[in-house]
């Protein structure tokens, strides 16, 4: 599997256990298995010790199917979602190699997408395999993770003919099976199937255990463990440690001792079972019994002994409830049962100096995530800081900030107050993940001390998860000096660190105005970033660079750079991977400028989809505030406010004053456009009211306005001073807008040679670079101007006259043919504050169905045709 940078992958994982000696053939399951697997899913389930991995192994192979085999055996571990679609992906890769590229690479981003969004791209790969794979995961119950869940919902609902998917587990797992059943995509074995008969204990005793048992004390146990297969083992192990000595009368009251719950019969025989070993043995299982995986070297380490192989070995042959884990026979695990009995015998204390133990053999054996898992249940904070410290960036590096996360949740909170650069990764880590609120106690954290006992490039790194931070929460003019000084103390151009931090000063210097720096400096970054590998961050810096640059009065190289980037990274011509979205939706935006509708709407809900895939907020936010401005101008207005309304929602989870300022910005110039100018005054003054300062496009939108508001003196002022700042970063793209909306204000002003003069001056600057969409999106306020001063341009002017919208009459405030109810007139009122159709139905407390309904209704009583006829009508009216 080409993935080198991720943690060593545990073969034993998925490779499919060897097939115990002597095992009862049970031919009715392994025909039942074989019926099963036609099925998209067969779920083996029912409690410990059923027997349910030898099952499916045994059917493996019986029927030689092992070569089409990919099997992953899961633990604790793999509730972080990294590790399970990297062992996921491993196992599905040993036996088709060409399944999983796509999301391969993915796993080593920082912003990796979900499970669920990985497991998409996974079923268009394996759908064009040609051979049927079977997909076993086994002790599915271990997992807890609904992301998974999700993942797994997905891949039996689109699973395709060449996948079969097989679950063993010993709980029924989160999943839709009541809907599975009803559509007959699966097949249940559960305990009742698994049970010994009679028949199959017998030869289980005589076969398997070398136990020539009795057949009625082989029924009293058959009847008493109800054919549970851990509990016939135990009990024959149990007999066999007695000997040959014990008569039969013994033996018999031995076994009518046997009952109760499935604990019962564990515990007794447990003890049974232990009480009969050496002192010498007992201690070594009690030592081990904290290992989840058993190898010679480590137990020797645990033990203090030279001879754990030898052991192991023999534990094996007596079949003490240990289980190979390789044909290799180095490494092994106890039965789960067994080992939290043998457990329970183990003082605290005791148990933390081997986890300790533990922790010290898997550092040195350069196995890291061990190594902190057994320094955290040792509750050795002094190691788990020093581990987590050495590994961080690694593993962040790889995408896995569930891991990281995790290690910092069990640390004590006065650990993360004496370390301060781990509270500012716990502070990043749950910014990333949308937890804003909490973020900020950490981030405060992390300020005391300020780092004092860290590394430069821990103290780097520190800076630049503030640097995030700040500028998350709308304070670039604080993100700037933060980011400086990370790229001061990283120093090596090579870390990861070092181009996430020039990504992070670049948006910072141009929201702080510093616009031809910031260019600068993200073109640094993306020639950094590919030269790394790091494909996230390139794209990631790009899909900002292109915006600027389109400000800039660079709109064309920004399409050529986002053009070549998404063809560089589209696979063999075929669908675009995920990580492509951080370009499409930005050149969306760009064709949106050029007036190539078409195209924009394509790429912008490509790229909307892919971003989403990926989990990267801020670029689908873009999309959509990009996307409902697009539906708006083309007179989908329920369109636009539903894909608004999904927006803000994007926009509010996770909480960014930043994006949502963004799409408040978006909100008020659909109203504005629809000459609902006090909806918009009062989304504007609410997005005054976030924190950071006015951008380009709200402070554009402010003038208009104010305009709007029939106040030009002060539109003129707002944008004076805008041109002085466009002027200064030489953003000829942005003067574009700027003169276009002073061209309005003089004319409003009554100076209409002024007007004209800055109308010329705007279409001399857009006509070379292709700016269109600022003159269209006018519509008829520009259209007698525009004609005017074709001489300019002649070519550019005429073709934008061809698209201009013709004026529309004002329609006569005629009396309505009937009147409208008290609710319309309600609806109207709520349509007039800029509430979307689910918005109104949730405050009136009814369907979208009938919202949309009574809207039809009020249409067509106003005469109108869509919600701005709609509104403009009501005020004629005096209806608002």
């Amino acid at each position: 599997m080409p993935t080198p940078a991720y943690t060593p992958l545990i073969k034993t994982k998925i490779t499919i256990p060897p097939l115990r000696p002597n095992l009862v053939l049970r031919q009715r399951l392994l025909d039942l298995v074989g019926k099963a697997v036609q099925k998209p899913l067969t779920l083996v389930s029912a409690p410990a010790g059923f027997g349910k991995t030898t099952l499916i192994t045994e059917w493996l192979y019986e029927t030689g199917s092992k070569p089409r085999v990919a099997w992953l055996s899961l633990d604790q571990d793999d509730s972080d979602p990294v590790h399970f679609m990297y062992h996921l992906l491993a196992s599905l890769q040993n036996v088709e190699p060409r399944v999983g590229r796509a999301p391969v690479s993915l796993l080593g981003s920082v912003r990796m997408p979900g499970p669920k969004d990985l497991m998409a791209l996974l079923l268009n790969e394996i759908e064009a395999a040609e051979d049927r794979t079977v997909l076993v995961l086994d002790d599915y119950h271990v997992i807890n993770n609904v992301d998974i869940d999700a993942a797994l919902d997905l891949l039996v609902e689109r699973m395709p003919e060449t996948l079969r998917l097989v679950i063993a587990t010993r709980e029924e797992p989160k999943l839709p099976l009541p809907r599975w059943r009803a559509l007959e995509r699966m097949v249940e074995i559960g305990a009742e199937d698994l049970r010994f008969s009679y028949e199959e204990a017998v030869m289980f005793f005589r076969q398997t255990m070398g136990l020539d048992i009795d057949p009625k004390l082989a029924r009293t146990l058959e009847d008493r463990t109800e054919g549970w297969i851990a509990g016939l083992q135990l009990a024959a192990l149990s007999l066999r440690l007695r000997g040959q000595a014990e008569t039969m009368g013994e033996t018999a009251k031995t076994v009518a001792r046997f009952g109760g719950t499935s604990r019962h019969v564990v515990d007794y025989l447990a003890a049974e079972v232990l009480r009969r070993q050496t002192d010498d043995i007992r201690a070594f299982l009690h030592r081990t019994s904290i290992l989840d995986r058993l190898c010679a070297p480590l137990c020797d380490a645990l033990t203090g002994r030279t001879d754990s192989n030898a052991v192991l070995a023999q534990l094996e042959q007596t079949k003490m409830f240990l289980a190979p884990l390789d044909d290799h026979r180095e490494w092994y695990r106890y039965h789960q049962l067994f080992a939290e009995f043998l457990r329970g015998a183990v003082p605290a204390a005791e148990q933390r100096e081997l986890h300790q133990k533990a922790s010290a053999w898997y550092e040195a054996h350069s196995l890291g995530a061990e190594a902190i898992k057994h320094a955290l249940a040792a509750k050795d904070i002094e190691a788990c800081v020093r581990l987590i410290r050495a590994r961080v960036q690694d593993t962040l590096a790889r995408g896995e900030i569930p891991t990281v996360l995790a290690w910092l949740d069990q640390l004590p909170e006065s650990a993360l107050r004496a370390h301060s650069d781990l509270a500012g990764y716990k502070a990043w880590l749950l910014s990333v993940r949308g937890h804003t609120a909490k973020a900020e106690t950490y981030a405060a954290l992390s300020r005391v001390g300020d780092g004092e006992d860290a590394s430069p490039g821990q103290l780097g790194t520190l800076l630049a998860f503030r640097a995030f931070v700040a500028l998350n929460w709308s304070h670039p003019k604080e993100a700037v000096p933060l980011a400086r000084q990370a790229l001061h103390e990283l120093g090596d151009r090579a870390s990861f660190f070092h181009t996430y931090s020039l990504c992070l000063l670049g948006q910072a210097q141009y929201l702080s105005d510093d616009r031809r720096a910031a260019v600068a400096t993200l073109r640094r970054t993306v020639d950094a970033a590919r030269a790394l590998g790091n494909h996230l961050m390139a794209l990631d810096a790009l899909g900002h660079l292109a915006v600027m640059l389109r400000d800039q009065g660079q709109l064309r190289e920004a399409i050529a750079m986002c053009q070549d980037a998404a063809e560089r990274y589209r696979e063999d011509g075929g669908a675009p991977p995920p990580i492509v979205g951080l370009v499409y939706v930005p050149l969306g935006m760009l064709y949106y400028e050029l007036d190539d509708l078409a195209a924009a709407r394509r790429l912008l809900t490509t790229g909307i989809d892919l971003c989403r895939q990926l989990g990267m907020a801020y670029f689908r936010l873009l999309g959509k505030c990009a996307l409902a401005k697009l539906q708006h101008i083309s007179g989908e207005f329920d369109q636009a406010w539903t894909t608004l309304a999904v927006a803000r929602d994007v926009s509010d989870n996770p909480e960014s004053p930043r994006r949502q300022r963004i799409v408040a910005v978006m909100m008020a110039e659909l109203q504005l456009r629809e000459g609902n100018v006090e909806a918009a005054a009062r989304t504007l003054e609410e997005a005054h009211n976030l924190p950071g300062s006015a951008s380009e496009q709200e402070s554009l939108l402010q003038a208009r306005l104010l305009l709007a508001q029939r106040n030009p003196s002060l539109a003129w002022k707002q944008l004076i001073a805008l041109e002085e700042l466009a002027t200064r970063e030489e953003s000829r793209g942005s003067l574009v807008a700027i003169y276009v909306h002073q061209a309005l204000c003089k004319r409003a002003l009554g100076q209409h040679s002024g007007a004209q003069e800055r109308l010329e001056t705007a279409i001399s600057l857009a006509a070379s670079g292709g700016y269109r969409r600022t003159f269209l999106d006018e519509g008829a306020n520009l259209t007698v101007m525009l004609s005017q001063a074709r001489h300019v341009a002649p070519a550019f002017v005429s073709s934008l006259l061809e698209q201009a919208a013709p004026e529309q009459p004002a329609r006569p405030a005629a009396p309505l043919p009937e009147p409208l109810s008290k609710v319309e007139v309600e609806i109207l009122g709520l349509l007039n504050g800029g509430l979307t159709n689910q918005e109104i139905a949730d405050e009136l407390r009814m369907t979208v169905g009938t919202t949309k309904w009574r809207m039809n209704q009020i249409f067509g009583k106003l005469q109108v045709r869509n919600r701005v006829e709609a509104l403009t009508r009501a005020r004629q009216l005096r209806l608002l």
